[in-house]
């Protein structure tokens, strides 16, 4: 066998980045393909209305949305502009704040989340929740915040 330096990696570390790579593609693309065909919205849809359901006064700024979703400004605005075509949300200038422009989930935004968390739901239950043993759920949900913070300590 040939000998690994330190910029290669081991087998066993490739199919340990492998399986997770695919765990997150492949859930995230049963979470969409359940979103859109049972309840009409993207997955990006979902994302930013949960993110704006659970926001005071049901509305952010378009940079604290990327922040809480670690999306890129422009990817926000893009999706924002999407979504207020369909009437989910609406942009809205802040009266005591002249610093910008707010996101606001509107009550069609609203209306389609509702289904679509029970669709979320089911789905992350099903592909993901149900295969973690409950002796192992504390430990992963750990090791995967370890990451997190490696790679963002803001998180």
């Amino acid at each position: 066998m040939s000998h690994m330096s330190d910029t290669s990696l081991s087998e066993r570390e490739w199919a340990l980045w492998r399986s997770f790579a695919l765990m997150s593609r492949q859930l995230w693309n049963r979470v969409e393909q359940r979103l859109q065909a049972q309840a009409g919205i993207s997955a990006a849809d979902f994302e930013i209305l949960h993110a704006l359901s659970t926001a005071p006064d049901r509305r952010a700024r378009v940079g604290a949305l990327g922040e809480m979703l670690v999306w890129e400004k422009s990817r926000i605005s893009h999706q924002v502009s999407r979504m207020e075509r369909r009437g989910m949300v609406a942009r809205v200038e802040c009266a005591e704040d002249l610093r910008g422009t707010w996101v606001a989930l509107t009550d069609e935004g609203e209306r389609l989340l509702e289904p679509a968390l029970e669709v979320f739901a089911a789905a992350i239950r099903e592909a993901y929740l149900d295969r973690l043993s409950p002796d192992i759920a504390p430990q992963f949900a750990a090791t995967m915040m370890r990451v997190v913070m490696a790679t963002d300590p803001t998180a």
